[in-house]
């Protein structure tokens, strides 16, 4: 290859856009003096190219050949270490130090001519710790021996005893025979964001602290609905507390589940609480595991106004909503025979009575007085009394349908409610039914109890809105039936008429304990 001259391009002496520009041609040639001649300068006798550079400044073709500075390239590097946003130190294959930027100096805490040719490691300190300090760097220097490089995050002791993070690294230098001829150290201070990375750690830490101390089943909803953070209770539970996996988890859609286990009027509701649109959102739902009914309380409340999210609590209710239905039970059914009791008895017979009226069918209601049962009471006991009653209770059930009302009024009085009767003879089969029932025999420990019933019959149209004294009225003419037909030799039925209202009463003790209930 011959040697490497810059000419100007033809043409270009008189260009107007050379006025403040440098014209560079780069071209080879193995005729010396072709070149010579063209540029009018003496031969190139360099071994390695040079780069002849003419200035616009003179006429073209009298400019002097510039050539190479050795020291240029190195002059560059230590210029661009120098300028170097990050600490950068320089050493030998020994690890002293030969070049180091002001950054380095500022970083780390010295004079950069107080440090030349002193071992790097000198000027930084791992550990309080020599012998764990030694141990650190030993570490480290193997690694970067062993791949060439090495990067990573130290706490640097600073003279002042502050502890300085540092994202640091180290290269080898090598040269053409790739051996090592030094290294190149590169630092930044990332306290400031240490610091940062650590408060928000600690942040979320105290929020995963929070979520965990939160009672029952929590997590967390974005905006759009997406579950975001669980505490361990849901993540092992679910939010219905049936186990893991059986709800949204991270990631999920938390409105498509409420939607497929409550109904979309549920997750409406959800949704506006999402779009700040209401203050908190509260509802209970029902699930059922190994035949058994459990209850779950949500509740949500907003993670702050503007639609930013909710948190979210399943709470197990169901000891509670056992209690509340063992206390309804309690308060509305007879505790002996587990027959509603005269409470649900006006409740059920209200609402019969307006249904019946809005679709134009009738009620029948019947009132039964047991035949004998004081005889019972005085010859057995009131035990074997009771034991007999629940006999009669369950032999009742079975004569009527699922659908109606058999309850348990008094000591020995039982009212049934029949909806939805075609007309007086249904009725009547139905007490025919309940004296046949109740004339058998009833064998208990101490002995075979025998009793019978009469029965007052009374039925109705219904009534609109039915109310206290409609029901009180019925009830008083099913007892004034049920009177009469114990006159008239028991062990039968009577159907009510309107003259047996003017007969004098004896035994007004139901219909009065009825009249104290519903006006109470």
């Amino acid at each position: 290859m011959g040697n490497t001259v810059t000419t100007p391009d033809p043409g270009l002496e008189n260009d107007s856009r050379l006025e403040s520009k440098d014209a560079l041609r780069v071209v080879e040639s193995a005729d010396q003096t072709t070149l010579q001649d063209r540029i009018r300068l003496e031969p190139c006798t360099a071994q390695k190219p040079e780069l002849i550079m003419f200035s616009d400044a003179e006429p073209l073709g009298t400019r002097a050949a510039v050539a190479q500075d050795p020291w240029a390239d190195l002059r560059f590097q230590a210029n661009l270490v120098m300028a170097l946003p990050d600490a950068a130190i320089a050493t030998d294959a020994d690890y002293n130090v030969r070049l180091t930027n002001p950054a380095a100096e500022e970083l780390y805490g010295f004079v950069a001519a107080d440090v030349v040719g002193t071992p790097v490691m000198d000027l930084i300190r791992l550990s309080e710790n020599p012998a764990e300090d030694r141990k650190l760097k030993k570490a480290n220097e193997d690694v970067l021996l062993q791949n060439g490089f090495w990067s990573g995050r130290l706490r640097n002791l600073a003279a002042n005893g502050e502890r300085v993070d540092i994202d640091a690294s180290a290269t080898v230098l090598r040269d053409e025979t790739e051996a090592m001829r030094g290294v190149l150290f590169l630092s930044r201070d990332v306290t400031p964001l240490r610091r940062a990375e650590r408060a928000a750690q600690e942040r979320t830490e105290f929020a995963d602290a929070v979520l965990e101390s939160l009672p029952g089943r929590t997590c967390v909803i974005d905006s759009q609905g997406i579950v975001v953070a669980v505490n361990r209770r849901y993540r092992n539970e679910g939010p219905a507390g049936a186990g893991e996996g059986t709800g949204p988890a991270l990631g999920d859609d938390y409105i498509s589940w409420l939607t497929d286990t409550m109904d979309e009027d549920a997750a409406k509701d959800f949704q506006e609480l999402l779009a700040g649109e209401c203050p908190d959102f509260r509802t209970e739902f029902a699930s059922v595991r190994r035949r058994k009914r459990y209850w779950t309380e949500l509740f949500a409340v907003p993670l702050s106004s503007g639609g930013t999210g909710a948190v979210v609590t399943h709470v197990d209710i169901t000891a509670r909503k056992q209690a509340e239905s063992a206390l309804t039970r309690r308060a509305t059914h007879d505790p002996l025979t587990g027959l509603p009791n005269r409470v649900l008895l006006a409740d059920r017979l209200a609402h019969a009575l307006s249904r019946a009226a809005r679709t134009k069918t009738q009620v029948g209601l019947l009132f039964c007085d047991l035949d004998g049962f004081r005889n019972v009471n005085n010859t057995f006991g009131h035990l074997a009394g009771d034991r007999l009653l629940v006999t009669i209770a369950k032999r009742l059930r079975a004569v009527c349908r699922s659908s109606d009302t058999v309850a348990r009024v008094s000591g020995d009085e039982f009212v049934i409610i029949l909806e939805d009767v075609e007309g007086r003879g249904e009725v009547e089969e139905v007490a025919r039914r309940i004296i046949e029932a109740l004339t058998e025999p009833v064998v208990l420990e101490q002995g075979t109890a025998k009793t019978g019933t009469s029965i007052g019959l009374v039925i109705s149209s219904g009534v609109p809105r039915a109310g206290i004294r409609t029901v009180e009225n019925l009830i008083r003419d099913a007892d004034s039936a049920m009177y009469a037909a114990k006159e008239a030799g028991r062990a039968r039925y009577s159907w009510f008429s309107p003259e047996m209202r003017e007969r004098p009463r004896e035994r007004p003790t139901f219909v009065q304990a009825i009249n104290r209930l519903l006006n109470r």
